[in-house]
């Protein structure tokens, strides 16, 4: 097989890149579960409303999970809706809560951590097409940084890690790419690449036992693209001279 119809090979290419809405799907499929705390919160019991409050305060920042079937990934303090809609409850009375004025509340906070969410995504975009350029003028550092903070903006793009491991494996930094091919698995399982940058290392440290049953794993589960995993992990000879640019 020819070096132009390995690197062509459709499992090197972006095309399986994950968009994850999990933050605005995973609100508006609890908002439902909400209403029970919005009638003790309405209840005009002190003791009962106050609870409801806590109750709501935790499940809002990820610490209580109603529907079992969501899975949350609550890292850093970006998605808790703050309390205006609890203070607009505690400026009225009782009788005067509207549902419909709270829900709405809540949901301009959705919309807007939407847009910020929205935003970090156009910023990590445009930090990896900055990546990609220097990765391919063999710029390693340059490219690390790039990804570095393109995670920072996206953390749930299985395909940033994978790339930050290969530029870690040019870079010659093989521990490193470990935990990054990790996390990819996380959010795709039958992501290649991780798989594949994650045998490499294994080979690159002479951790022969792990190199031998990731590299099994890896052709078993992709059979397909058995010249392409031999290509690239006999390329050792050619990481040692990018190193040396």
């Amino acid at each position: 097989m020819s070096l132009r119809s390995i690197l062509s090979n459709p499992a090197l290419k972006d095309h399986n890149q994950i968009e994850l809405n999990e933050e605005w799907n995973n609100f508006m499929k609890r908002i439902g579960d909400v209403s029970n705390i919005v009638k003790d919160l309405a209840s005009g019991d002190k003791e009962k409303a106050e609870a409801a409050k806590n109750l709501a305060d935790q499940y809002l920042e990820g610490k209580i999970i109603i529907d079992e079937d969501v899975q949350l990934k609550v890292k850093n303090d970006r998605t808790v809706i703050n309390d205006k809609a609890f203070r607009f409850i505690e400026n009225k009375d009782a009788n005067e809560i509207d549902k419909d004025s709270w829900m709405a509340e809540m949901s301009k906070d959705a919309e807007k951590r939407a847009l910020d969410r929205k935003i970090r995504r156009e910023k990590a975009d445009t930090l990896n097409t900055q990546a990609i350029k220097a990765f391919r003028r063999g710029e390693y550092d340059r490219a690390l940084s790039c990804y570095n903070r393109a995670i920072d903006q996206v953390r749930d793009n299985p395909m940033l890690y994978c790339d930050r491991a290969l530029t870690n494996i040019k870079l010659g930094n093989f521990k490193k790419v470990f935990s990054d091919c990790d996390l990819a698995l996380r959010l795709n399982e039958k992501s290649f690449k991780a798989r594949l940058y994650k045998t490499k290392a294994y080979k690159e440290l002479d951790e022969i036992e792990q190199f031998e049953h990731c590299k099994k794993e890896l052709e078993e589960t992709f059979p397909q693209h058995q010249d392409l995993i031999e290509y690239f992990l006999d390329k050792k000879q050619e990481i040692e001279e990018d190193n040396n640019e």
